[in-house]
């Protein structure tokens, strides 16, 4: 039901927290879909805010919503809170350009001199098309994983929570999220994305 993004480290820090860095692959998410993350904070754990439900939502702008979602025990896909509601630390990087179609140029498109015009019958000119750059999106955030000294705070093994894009599709660049303590060393974690659209909540803990 999942499917791992990335296995690696990252810098915990309490102005910014933690981010996953660029992902291999951009996670698309279409307008009006639903698309779960599970973060995995490994050995250092997370942390959350422990309060209200699920479905609240914690982020949002024009472009997209984030659940508070459901804190996770030790271990990867551990049942072992039963889904009491998690979350709050967290950040979403992404873009809304279109996504490129298959064999479409990551870079500028390479332009080639015309050497002579070309004459028609008609007199008309020939046109063609410049093709779209997908290299030169502008990256947007929402959200916040910088430390910040709630009552609810408590500590987690991960995170699970849903990203909504509203009208229109978004791609997921990167995530940011919260190491438990540990600040100024690299930690491991794990990011995980639901394979199909939909919520993390029916899938849980079904890996």
């Amino acid at each position: 039901e999942w499917e791992l993004l990335i296995n690696a480290t990252a810098l915990s820090t309490v102005e910014s927290g933690s981010n996953t860095g660029t992902l291999p692959t951009a996670v698309e998410v279409a307008g009006g879909k639903t698309q779960a993350f599970y973060i995995d904070g490994g050995d250092r754990g997370l942390v959350s805010r422990w309060s209200g439900s699920i479905n609240d939502i914690m982020f949002e702008n024009e472009d997209l919503e984030i659940t508070r979602g459901s804190a996770v025990y030790d271990g990867a896909f551990s049942t072992g809170y039963g889904g009491v509601p998690g979350g709050g630390f967290v950040s979403v990087q992404y873009n809304t350009c279109p996504p490129p179609p298959p064999g479409a140029p990551t870079a500028s498109p390479i332009v080639y001199p015309t050497i002579f015009p070309i004459s028609h019958p008609t007199g008309s000119p020939m046109t063609t098309e410049s093709p779209t750059d997908y290299s030169n999106c502008d990256s947007l955030s929402l959200g916040d994983s910088s430390y910040r000294n709630y009552p609810e705070n408590s500590g987690e093994g991960g995170n699970m929570f849903d990203v909504i894009a509203k009208t229109r599709t978004i791609s997921v660049t990167s995530i940011g999220f919260l190491f438990n303590g540990g600040f100024g060393d690299s930690h491991g974690f794990r990011l995980y994305k639901r394979k199909a659209y939909g919520s993390y909540e029916p899938v849980q803990f079904d890996p």
